[in-house]
Order: structure tokens, then sequence, then C-alpha cells
């Protein structure tokens, strides 16, 4: 068993040579091994609830809702048809293209785990040219159909290396038979001065719902991909908990001991065989409180 699983980490079936093998891998740089920083999200919109629904009185008005969740008091900013530009503190702020028209008045919520909004104002498509209600990301500022900006306006959190003052979600609008629809684009978020594009990990899913543990965001929402992602084992010794990221295909498949022998003897990822840059170790915290997840990010380029 031992040898097999030598040949599984090399990339070899057994049939192969070895030493030739062997003497490829070593020549390569092995991938760097990096540690998460955590980052607390007090607020996290979950992008696919977003939806355009139709007026029934007015086939051209569509209401805005979406869900999320806030574990500390926040204010929601809705913005139609706008572009994002710097903002003073280093933070972002909102242009829209038609003014007043784009501006939703910003709401206060409580905090509540799985809440559900609905903007104040709809989207009248009768003020906008088609083009204006398109993704555009040659304009300046490039231009957004819709932009949600949740921003936490009850403190910072204890116990975390920082606190996400702002989650900002971005969607463009589709044409369907129905209508119109609502597609998210990205989210980021803001803490302090540094904007961090929440990515998805694959496979985050498993590893946070097994044992009890609460679910965490990595830049994440993640876990649709394939290769067993919800299960939450390392798919090379089947025994640990999963806790290491392959980068760039964000494949969360392996346990830390594992990773180590990987990155010494073979250089493409277990689930999808995509060449190893990096490899990330997450830790996946219990959500005692009933908060909102925990998001792991790398910042913005």
């Amino acid at each position: 068993m031992p040898q097999v699983q030598q040949f599984f980490l090399e990339g070899m079936r057994p049939e192969m040579g070895h030493v030739g093998n062997l003497a490829r891998t070593m020549s390569q740089q092995a991938p760097q091994m990096q540690r998460t920083y955590t980052i607390r999200n007090d607020v996290n919109l979950k992008k696919n609830t977003i939806k355009l629904i139709r007026d029934d009185a007015n086939p051209k008005h569509y209401h805005l809702e979406f869900s999320f969740d806030a574990s500390s008091v926040c204010s929601v900013n809705v913005f139609f048809a706008g572009g994002v530009r710097a903002a003073r503190g280093g933070g972002v702020g909102f242009a829209p293209l038609k003014g007043a028209a784009g501006t939703q008045p910003p709401q206060a919520r409580a905090k509540g785990l799985n809440q559900t909004f609905r903007a104040a104002a709809p989207l009248d498509t009768s003020v906008y040219a088609e083009a204006d209600l398109r993704y555009d990301q040659n304009a300046t500022p490039a231009r957004y159909p819709i932009i949600i900006c949740l921003e936490a306006t009850g403190g910072a959190s204890g116990g975390a290396k920082s606190a996400v003052q702002s989650q900002t979600t971005f969607a463009t609008i589709v044409t369907s038979g129905d209508g119109l629809s609502a597609q998210p684009i990205k989210q980021k978020i803001q803490v302090g001065t540094t904007s961090y594009e929440l990515q998805e990990i694959y496979g985050i899913e498993g590893s946070a719902n097994a044992g009890g543990e609460g679910a965490s965001s990595s830049a994440a929402g993640g876990g649709d991909g394939d290769g067993g992602e919800n299960t939450r084992e390392c798919v090379i010794c089947m025994t640990e908990p999963r806790d290491t990221t392959v980068l760039p295909c964000r494949h969360m498949c392996m346990c830390s001991e594992c990773a180590k022998v990987l990155r010494m003897q073979s250089e493409k990822c277990p689930i999808c065989r995509t060449p190893i840059e990096q490899l990330l170790q997450i830790k996946i915290s219990k959500q005692g409180d009933g908060g909102a997840p925990t998001a792991t990010a790398q910042p913005e380029a």
C-alpha cells in the first residue's frame, strides 16, 4: 500500500519507470505552502439568491431581491447601472449612470442569518437604453448593471486579525424569455484600505460541514466542482480531514501532511491534474456565535 500511494503522489502508474520520473519531478521547484490570513466577515450576500422580479402592475419595473447574513448591524446600499470610483480613505464609491434614478436610499438592518432584502424602489428599465444595462468592463469607470454594497456598522468583530468593513457584489442583467434576470459577476470585500476579490474554493463545503464545524467561506462560496468535494477526507490518505487548497485551480482536496509530500514529488492537482503553483492551507473555524462565515481572500491585483 505505501508503494501504491507513492506512485500516486508522483503521478505515475506502477508499470512506469521510477528513476526517470523521480529525477524529473525533483528538478522542478516545489510549490510554496501558504497559511491563510483569517478575515472575519460580518456581512455576506448569498450571490446565487440575487433575482429580479417583474412588477405585475408595470412590466417595465423590476424588483431586486436577495438573501444575506449579518453578524452585526449593517447598511445595505443598491445602485443600478453604475461605475466604481475611488473614495476618501481608500474605500470605494459609486457613480450611477442616471443619477437619482440609479440610487437607492441606504437601509439599516439588524444582525441575523438568512435575511431577505427587497430594494426600496424598483429598477425602471424605461429610463435606460439597452446598452446601459449591460456589463461594460471597457467603460471608464467599468459599468455594472447592479451593485450591492453591504457595510458592517456594528464595529469590528473580536478574535480575528481583521474585520470586513464592506462586501460589494457586482451583477449583470440577462434577457431571457421570461424577461430580465440577474447574474452575479464577482464579489469584493474591503478591509481597511485594501480590496480583496472573493474566489470559489471547490470542496470547502464538505470540510466545513463535516464534524459539526461551521461553514467557512474563503474567498469562497463554494463547492460545485467535481472529484468528491462534498466529502471530508483527504483524497490521498482517505483518513485525515482536507485542509489544503491547490492554486490556481482552487481544489481543496488534501490534508496538510499529504500536501507536504505531494509538493516535493508531483506538480499536478490530484483532482484535475492542473499544474500546481501554490498550496494554501485553510483552517476551518467553528462558528460558536452563529455569525456570518470567516472569509479567506487574496488582495486584489
